[in-house]
This record gives structure tokens, C-alpha cells and sequence, in this order.
């Protein structure tokens, strides 16, 4: 009797082989962002202490708050991140050093009051606050005492990303996971994949764990599969 292998769906298949590493400001491509980075990463005193980060989707933001975050841990400091977009603001955050705060535009009104305490509390306290959102502050529809407090400090705009800075973050991504993508795979996701840098990260991350689970390399007939399938499921 002849015994078939069922082969497994691409959707089946475990898929947190191997975690991403953490996000890091030697990891972003800076190019076009360097006082952002300078601002971040300076150190106190005279570092700006109230940063707000604006600009298009796609354009890093949300990495940088993740990393700012990961900095201050490296320097001892007790610091959170938080996405307004899909958690509460908690009473907790009170109690840390830097608070990163992502998608302010997508604040509740009763965060938006938790956030005005949160910022005047940081500044008696010598402490710091990093927000982000698609517009400066005083652009955003939130209430009129935070986006003052908000505009009191240092506003930059992340500016995005060209193709050429996609492609050396992706290789960047690539080699941290010491996963060996050959260029047309890059090139073949920037022209048939969401175009911000986070999916395009995010999909790096999954052919990672798709070419472990099957044992396979990473190529362009591989990226097919997973497209196809993520769209069926979409």
C-alpha cells in the first residue's frame, strides 16, 4: 500500500518559531532622520525631555517609540510603551520614568485626560514623554490643554522612506535574523506588498518562520505562496 503525505497549509503551520528582535535605533535607516535620532538618543540634561514624532503611515514612527523604550531600559530608566490604537492608557503609567505613547490621534477622551495628567506629572518629576501621531500637535482633534502641552516641546516630522532606504532596512531586518534573502525577494515585496516599512518587516518575520517550518529557503516562488494565502484570508 502506497502511503500519501498530506501536506500541511501554509495557514496551519506553526509560526512562532523564532521571535523578532527587538526593535533598536541601529536598526532604522536614518538617512533622511538624523535629529530625530540626535533627539532621542541625547541624553539629559540638555536633551529635549516632551518629543512628539509626526508623519505618514509607514514612515517608522512606531519602531523609533519602541526602540526610544528599549534605550531607556538599557539605561536603567522604568519605561512603557503604549498603542493608543488598541489598549487603554493604565493608572500604572503614572509610576514610570518615560512613557512612549503610539497613535495619539486615536486617544478616547478619558485618555486624552489621562495623558494631560501622565505629561504634567513626568515634568515635576524629571521625567520624559515620546508621542506620535500622523499630524503635529497642534493639528490633532484632541483637547486643546494636551495639544498645547503636547506642542510645548520638541515636534519633528519622520519623513518616509525611499525604496533604496526600504531595501537596506529589509536587509538590515534580514541579517538580524540571520536570515539569507536574495534581493529579488526584497524587490519582488515592495512591488506586491503593503509598501510601509512595518509590513514589510512584519513579512520578512513570516517567511523567516515559513522557510523553518518547511525547510525550505526563502525565494520568490515561496513569497507567492504566502501572499496568496494571507489574500484568501483577507
Amino acid at each position: 500500500m502506497i502511503c500519501h503525505r498530506r501536506r500541511t497549509p501554509l495557514n496551519q503551520l506553526i509560526l512562532d518559531l523564532s521571535p523578532p528582535p527587538a526593535p533598536a535605533f541601529d536598526t532604522f535607516i536614518a538617512e533622511r532622520n538624523r535629529e530625530v535620532i540626535a533627539a532621542l538618543t541625547a541624553a539629559a540634561p540638555p536633551a529635549e525631555r516632551f518629543v512628539h514624532l509626526w508623519g505618514e503611515g509607514g514612515s517608522g514612527k512606531s519602531h523609533l517609540l519602541n526602540a526610544w523604550v528599549e534605550h531607556a531600559h538599557a539605561l536603567g530608566r522604568a519605561a512603557i510603551y503604549l498603542d493608543a490604537r488598541s489598549e487603554r492608557l493604565p493608572d500604572f503609567v503614572r509610576e514610570a520614568s518615560a512613557v512612549a505613547v503610539d497613535h495619539v490621534d486615536d486617544l478616547d477622551p478619558d485618555d486624552q485626560i489621562t495623558l494631560f495628567s501622565v505629561f504634567n506629572a513626568l515634568k515635576e518629576s524629571g521625567g520624559r514623554l515620546l508621542t506620535a501621531g500622523r499630524l503635529p500637535p497642534a493639528q490633532l482633534a484632541l483637547r486643546p490643554d494636551l495639544a498645547t502641552r503636547l506642542a510645548s516641546g520638541l515636534v519633528l516630522e519622520v519623513k518616509p522612506l525611499s525604496d533604496s532606504d526600504k531595501l537596506t532596512a529589509l536587509r538590515r531586518h534580514a541579517g538580524a535574523r540571520q536570515l539569507n534573502v536574495p534581493d529579488e525577494v526584497f524587490r519582488y515585496l515592495l512591488t506586491h506588498w503593503r509598501r510601509d516599512l512595518s509590513s514589510l518587516t512584519s513579512m520578512l518575520d513570516t517567511l523567516d518562520r515559513y522557510s523553518l517550518a518547511l525547510q525550505r529557503p526563502v525565494t520568490v516562488p515561496l513569497v507567492k505562496n504566502i501572499l496568496q494565502s494571507r489574500l484568501l484570508q483577507d
